[in-house]
């Protein structure tokens, strides 16, 4: 099976999350809460147990980089494109340049 069949699967930005229509930008935005509140219950429970928070801090930003990273491997494969992993590094960068200039909470949602 060719994975040269269809376009590219390319990662979108977050304001182009912020123009999705319902009520596809509001299930971002519930995955968005959801997925902050559990790291967050997470990061609280390590830290309770003693460990390091930084190290919890940096290593489940991998994990979350390593799972968003398969999503939009595995959804190139069953589309049968090839997967932009430049596109990825660059909605990445995106979005970490975003978190840090404007310390959204909920950054799909644009609440400042």
């Amino acid at each position: 099976m060719s994975v040269m069949d269809g376009d590219e699967i390319a990662v979108m930005s977050i304001e182009e999350c912020q123009r999705l229509e319902q009520p596809l930008r509001r299930d971002l935005e519930v995955l968005d809460y959801e997925v902050r509140s559990l790291i967050a219950r997470m990061r609280a429970e390590a830290k309770d147990a003693g460990a390091d928070d930084m190290l919890f801090v940096k290593a489940s930003t991998t994990v979350l980089l390593s799972i968003a990273a398969g999503l939009v491997a595995r959804a190139a494969e069953d589309k049968r494109a090839p997967f932009d992993a430049t596109s990825f590094v660059a909605s990445a960068d995106s979005a970490a340049q975003w978190a840090q200039t404007r310390r959204l909470r909920y950054f799909v949602a644009g609440e400042a």
